[in-house]
């Protein structure tokens, strides 16, 4: 990318690519400059919690889980599937 990406958007934007082409750490570094742009981001703190478990990082990806459903409580099924999954995880 030629210019530097200022916005939570353009960030985010940035993570998704970078998770889509394999580059996981670049990802999860962009998705946390997002939320360093914008605590409040409800999105990347869903997406990042999804890369984490997919990485097996189950705390982080219930840490951001619970963030996500604090910002955004409609999304409560997918999240807590999320969390679900991740407590089955810790457990065993």
């Amino acid at each position: 990318m030629s210019e530097t990406p200022e916005s939570r958007y353009d960030l985010y934007r940035l993570a998704k690519k970078q998770e889509k082409n394999g580059r996981y750490d670049e990802a999860l570094e962009s998705y946390a400059q997002a939320l360093r742009v914008s605590a409040d981001y409800a999105h990347a703190w869903f997406y990042k919690s999804r890369l984490h478990l997919n990485l097996h990082q189950y705390k982080e990806a219930r840490s951001c889980a619970k963030k996500a459903l604090e910002l955004a409580p409609s999304w409560e099924k997918h999240i807590n599937s999320i969390i679900k999954n991740c407590d089955f995880q810790l457990k065993s």
